[in-house]
């Protein structure tokens, strides 16, 4: 897979968020454990943006697939009221699963303040792995302009 970029026209997708005092830590800045969420948000606002929001699957509630890896690198510290841009894309598409990646920058000044992973598998109703729907698939792969199936 690849490794996450920092060339901002990688990422087809983008969204805002204004951290919030709640967000930071005794410190002043951005909580480590903020960043997940941040990334949650960029994985349903990009699934949004593309119609694939879908709560009757095989498990309901389930906006599509369960977090099984997150990864996060720090570059940069963030702050309260800081609008961060969230660049999103999906890199990879397997059998049973696939990988966003999201490259986090300040919206005043080209600053990267991190950089992260989530990888998701698609779950039947007893939790464990089935193969990603082709609609899903195939929406992704439109949006992103080429294949994202791994070999």
């Amino acid at each position: 897979m690849d490794a996450v970029t920092h060339d901002r026209n990688a990422y087809p997708f983008m969204t805002e968020i204004r951290v919030r005092l709640s967000e930071t830590d005794a410190v002043g800045i951005v909580y480590f454990g903020s960043f997940s969420t941040y990334m949650d948000v960029g994985r349903m606002d990009y699934l949004n943006h593309l119609g694939l929001t879908r709560l009757d699957g095989p498990v309901r509630d389930l906006i599509p697939g369960a977090v099984v890896n997150a990864q996060l690198n720090f570059l940069s510290p963030a702050r309260y009221n800081d609008i961060l841009l969230l660049h999103v894309r999906v890199a990879r598409i397997g059998k049973t699963s696939y990988t966003f990646h999201f490259l986090i920058q300040d919206k005043r000044s080209p600053r990267v303040i991190a950089t992260g992973q989530l990888t998701l598998a698609w779950l039947g109703q007893d939790f464990k792995p089935v193969p990603i729907p082709e609609e899903f698939r195939s929406a992704i792969e439109a949006f992103e302009g080429g294949s994202r199936s791994a070999p």
